[in-house]
């Protein structure tokens, strides 16, 4: 295993598997790290790669995302290809005096083939896989304009009866509400929430970000979310919830809606709505309510290896 400069690694792999191991991502993030390396195969042609940062002695990928994981030439790399990079992966941490490694794969929505041997691979090298993440997506193909399940058709119905609007907003000072009911969701219920508004219009500047409210007739901001069209193919949902005066009137039931159509209308064939899972242990509500509304739920794995110095 060498390591390269990152034009040399673009070289290797002019494409991302997903967004959060881009150059521009890494580039943005890149101070919350001591040093960002970019590994690959010491061959002609590189079959996988890594990008990664490393803090506190360790590998870490991500180190300012969801998740992380390989670049890789194709999807249908050879197994012992994926055994030989975690291989010498662990020979680069060893010579290069590192503790170890922390890494988070991406959902099977990005490349299921791929993560199979990446799983297989890590474990048999000794990597340990820590409590395991339950992440959900929505297949937009399968969406008929109607949720499969009767009680969320029923509240959506309900939410209709509550005339309530559905907004995709531009203005900044609008931007700025929808991310501060987020905020407050998360406080109430005690989840942390790792980005600032203004981290939130840094990012927006690597990709269209989106800006959802849902209002009362009141009109009172009752729901929102902050999605990003950061794939060719896929959404991911950076937050999303409602405040106390949502609840009953079915403002997520709606803004679910609405956001299932807005973006199978443009073409995307999944929303990646995320985890729903706080240090591996399951939100049961969380992950019923998105399932409910037609998600598909797999598991997010997470590894970590570490080098008795």
């Amino acid at each position: 295993m060498i390591e390269v400069d990152s034009g040399r690694f673009q070289s290797f792999f002019p494409t991302s598997p997903h967004p959060f191991v881009s150059q521009a991502f890494v580039e943005l993030n890149q101070h919350k790290v001591e040093r960002i390396v970019h590994l690959v195969e010491d061959k002609k042609k590189p079959g996988m790669g890594l990008v990664a940062g490393i803090r506190e002695g360790k590998i870490r990928s991500p180190f300012s995302a969801p998740f992380g994981g390989f670049h890789f030439r194709s999807e249908n790399v050879y197994s012992s290809e994926v055994d030989e990079f975690v291989s010498s992966l662990k020979d680069y941490i060893i010579s290069e005096g590192l503790q170890g490694m922390e890494l988070i794969l991406p959902p099977d929505l990005y490349h299921s083939t791929f993560n199979a041997k990446c799983v297989s691979a890590l474990l048999r090298s000794g990597f340990k896989s820590n409590l395991p993440d339950i992440t959900s997506w929505i297949e937009l193909d399968q969406f008929q304009g109607s949720f499969s399940y009767k009680n969320s058709r029923e509240y959506y119905r309900q939410a209709l009866r509550n005339n309530l609007a559905f907004e995709h907003v531009e203005d900044e000072q609008g931007k700025m509400e929808v991310y501060e009911l987020i905020r407050e969701n998360r406080a109430r219920f005690g989840r942390p929430i790792f980005m600032s508004f203004d981290d939130v219009r840094a990012t927006s500047k690597l990709w269209p970000t989106d800006f959802f409210k849902v209002s009362s007739p009141d009109p009172a901001i009752v729901a929102s979310g902050i999605f990003y069209r950061y794939h060719p193919q896929v959404v991911y949902a950076l937050f999303w919830g409602d405040n106390e005066a949502g609840r009953p009137l079915r403002a997520m039931d709606f803004l679910s809606f609405k956001l299932w159509t807005f973006y199978k209308d443009l073409g995307f064939k999944q929303i990646d709505i995320g985890i729903s899972t706080e240090s591996g242990i399951p939100n049961e509500g969380l992950l019923r309510f998105k399932e409910n509304h037609d998600a598909i739920s797999s598991i997010r794995h997470s590894f970590s290896w570490t080098h008795n110095l």
